[in-house]
């Protein structure tokens, strides 16, 4: 063992440094990354699994909008503290009727996860009108939606 140790010296030098870097490098990692899996969120979710929404909560919601004449389909879409929801309307529907919906979502959620989650309700047309996309956006802090700014139909 000795001799085959003499005779490749450059090799074993050359494994116990890469072996250095590696144990180095991860020690280094450890010091400034240390909690990696929480580094989008950090302790911005703490406590939602208290506020869940359940399967059920979001089932009903989506059958609901769905029920309305008005709608074609709905989408949900939780990501960290943020409800996405995007409604697609008929061609029919104006931007008042479109607004109202933005409440019917709230509906479906107990005051908890209103105060919890931020909800942001996307209402669109397939065909593209020029007053649509309407976004509006709940605050956890605020009661109500606030709109994108009306648009003029040219």
């Amino acid at each position: 063992m000795v001799k085959y140790m003499k005779d490749h010296i450059i090799v074993v030098i050359a494994v116990l440094l890469l072996l250095a870097v590696i144990c180095f490098s991860f020690f280094i990692k450890q010091m400034f990354f240390s909690n990696s899996k929480n580094v989008i969120y950090g302790n911005r979710l703490n406590g939602i699994e208290e506020v869940a929404v359940t399967s059920s909560e979001q089932k009903s919601m989506m059958e609901a909008l769905e029920g309305d004449s008005s709608v074609s389909k709905v989408k949900y879409h939780l990501q960290g503290k943020i409800i996405n929801v995007i409604i697609t309307l008929n061609d029919d529907v104006g931007v008042d009727t479109a607004k109202a919906l933005t409440g019917k979502v709230l509906e479906f959620f107990n005051e908890d996860q209103k105060k919890f989650y931020d909800f942001q309700v996307m209402v669109k047309k397939e065909n593209g009108a020029n007053d649509f996309p309407i976004i509006g956006y709940k605050h956890s802090n605020k009661d109500g939606f606030s709109f994108t700014k009306d648009r003029a139909a040219s």
